[in-house]
């Protein structure tokens, strides 16, 4: 593993765990070793992933990290890489941030000024730092603050003896563009000799500091003139300069000024009439009040736990009798129409008696005979089927189907993405053997451009009968195909207002299974309103396919678009339909789906069945994770609870995507 010093230059993406780290320098032997070419020694534009983030990394932090190289199969090729990852971050390590200011080191009264009052830094310092003279001397290091106009000063908690050294060691240097300045770095360990010592402290410090020097070497208990004499004497016994000057300034001070307690007072009087100082009196008020207010609490953790504890236990409470509420309401209502249901079929059974015996019963067991006339002109009646007749274009390949299929389905106003989208899931649809399902008003109008476009006349309409429909009768429509070698489809229109929402399961079991070619390759059920139908159909589909057409069509005239022979029918062999020659061997985006999706909902069984769905969806036509968010939204999230689902597109950039 190596370690490296950088900065995060840029912010996190919403819904991402990872950020970059861009390299600065490479850490060895407790110096900072500036790296020459970032982006040859670290691909992806000399920046190391790290992944997960922590929460509360912003732009702009500096660090220390240990990095290790990752396998070149886990990044090449992906649209986010990067040859390096972030193993852990080492808080212990320290640097200096070296900043250069307009002096020579004989200017050191403008220095100090310049380090009491601030310096002028856009960036915000998260570590002590070091001045650079114009004639090549280090200043510091020194902890700063920043004061109330936004300059860097220096900060008063430390006794104020700056080192001087002769600059000798190189710096890093890094171009910061979030701030528009260069910037430089150093490391803790300073190799160059400590030449001098610069005093910074302010005059309070100095005083104090003389005062705590008096007191260790004599007793005191008043200032007077008495303890500047003292001083005085004090100094002569100092070996150091550097103190000396220090205690010749303190006694400058004491010497000048000099206050009594009746000023004091007066002082202290004129004062509390200032709002400044109100407000400040009534800050060190909130500070003591809030820390008895934390001493109580303290005191009384325990029941403060318990009270919260009851509050948020009350709180659930109420949100799941509202839930269960809304359940009872919602089981009274799906109540009311399966009777409704029932009894509309009992009275159609009772006004069909004939034709439902016919159905259920072996005729030849009751001895009644029935004219074979008799029963087709029953079937006939029991659906609308409707065939269409057109030049057709025959495909050589999915890849002139998947084009054509594009052009019109942006005929109708859907976006290209989403037009291709729609047009693999098709195509899956005839690979896996699974029905697609298209609801909302334009359903309709969608489905016919979709049956015309895979299978051109070999497409059937069929509006089931509102009575009489049954599986009998569906599959005897289906002798009207043609050619068996090619593509067959068939649209179930409106299947909310007949019995086929009974009878399609069962015919949908078997249809996945059979190997009948004179069975269609694709099924298209469209439905107007879903909260006609029953749940119990959708969940009898497993995780079939289920769009949403009114969230993509804007123009529905298929009429006018037929009369001007813009759309295409379409004819490709079924022989064309293998698993192997279209899907992609392997998914890039599958497994970031299944880690997302198994912290919200147990996935074993559909993990390979919806890999196959990446392997088919996935095109470079496409942005990173729309495939993601098209799968939640179309084979996923009809099947679980809305909010589990909302929380797996939550963990994508779904609201930017046209999805």
């Amino acid at each position: 593993m190596k370690t490296i010093f950088g900065i995060i230059e840029r912010e996190r993406r919403p819904n991402k765990k990872y950020m970059f780290v861009k390299v600065l320098a490479e850490y060895k032997d407790h110096q900072l070793i500036e790296v020459k070419d970032p982006c040859l020694d670290y691909p992806s534009e000399g920046e190391v992933i790290w992944s997960p983030v922590p929460e509360g990394i912003n732009v702009g932090k500096l660090g220390f990290y240990t990095i290790e190289e990752r396998e070149e199969e886990d990044y090449i090729g992906k649209p986010i890489y990067s040859k390096y990852m972030v193993y852990t971050e080492l808080e212990d390590l320290k640097y200096y941030e070296v900043v250069k200011i307009p002096f020579s080191l004989a200017k050191n009264t403008e220095i100090i000024y310049l380090i009491q009052n601030g310096i002028d830094a856009p960036q915000k310092f998260s570590s002590d730092i070091l001045l650079l003279t114009n004639d090549n001397y280090l200043i510091g290091p020194y902890r700063t603050k920043q004061t109330k106009d936004g300059k860097w000063a220096i900060d008063s908690s430390d006794d104020k003896w700056l080192e001087i050294r002769k600059k000798s060691i190189n710096l890093v240097e890094y171009y910061d563009k979030n701030i528009g300045e260069t910037r430089y770095f150093t490391s803790t360990m300073l190799m160059d000799r400590v030449e001098d010592y610069l005093d910074c402290a302010t005059n309070e410090r100095i005083m104090r500091y003389a005062l705590k020097t008096l007191k260790e070497y004599q007793q005191v208990q008043e200032i007077s003139r008495k303890i500047i004499s003292q001083l005085s004497d004090l100094v002569s016994e100092l070996p150091s300069q550097v103190h000396y000057e220090r205690i010749m300034t303190a006694i400058e001070l004491l010497t000048k000024y000099e206050v009594t307690e009746e000023d004091v007072s007066r002082f202290e009087g004129e004062l509390l009439q200032y709002p400044a100082i109100q407000k400040k009196m009534q800050a060190l008020l909130e500070e003591k009040f809030n820390a008895e207010k934390k001493r109580i609490e303290e005191e009384h953790r325990k029941t403060l736990n318990e009270t919260a504890h009851l509050r948020k236990e009350k709180e659930h409470l109420l949100l799941e009798m509202e839930k269960l509420s809304q359940q009872i309401k919602l089981s009274e209502e799906k109540l009311k129409k399966a009777d409704k249901a029932l009894n509309d079929k009992i009275k159609e059974m009772k006004e069909n008696i004939f034709c439902t015996l016919a159905d259920l019963v072996p005729l030849a067991s009751l001895g009644i005979t029935v004219s074979q006339h008799q029963v087709t002109n029953y079937r006939d009646e029991s659906l609308w089927m409707v065939k269409d007749n057109e030049e057709a274009l025959v495909y050589d390949n999915t890849h002139d189907l998947l084009e054509y299929a594009v052009k019109n389905l942006s005929m109708l106003g859907i976006e290209d993405n989403k037009a291709l989208l729609v047009a693999k899931t098709v195509v899956g649809a005839m690979l896996f053997r699974t029905p697609i399902v298209i609801k909302g008003g334009t359903s309709f109008e969608l489905a016919q451009v979709i049956g015309w476009t895979i299978a051109g006349n070999e497409h059937l309409t069929i509006f089931p009968d509102m009575k009489n429909f049954n599986n009998q009768t569906l599959v005897e429509s289906f002798s009207n195909y043609v050619r068996s070698d090619c593509v067959k489809s068939v649209h179930l229109c409106q299947i909310e207002n007949s019995p086929a929402e009974l009878y399609l399961p069962s015919f949908l079991d078997y249809w996945r299974i059979s190997i009948e070619e004179s069975l269609p390759e694709l099924v298209l059920i469209s439905i107007k309103e879903d909260s006609d139908l029953t749940d119990s159909f959708i969940q009898k589909l497993p995780f079939a396919p289920i769009i949403d057409a009114d969230g993509m069509v804007t123009n529905a005239n298929i009429r006018s678009l037929r009369k001007a022979r813009s759309l295409v029918f379409g004819s490709i062999s079924s022989h064309l339909l293998i698993e192997d020659d279209i899907l992609r061997r392997k998914s890039s985006e599958f497994s970031s789906f299944l880690e997302i999706v198994k912290e919200v909902i147990p996935f074993t069984k559909q993990k390979e069945s919806f890999n196959k769905w990446f392997r088919l969806l996935e095109d470079e036509l496409l942005e990173e994770e729309e495939v993601s968010v098209w799968i939640t939204k179309v084979l996923l999230q009809p099947y679980i609870a809305n909010e589990k689902a909302m929380k797996i597109l939550e963990e994508f950039d779904y609201e930017s995507m046209i999805v």
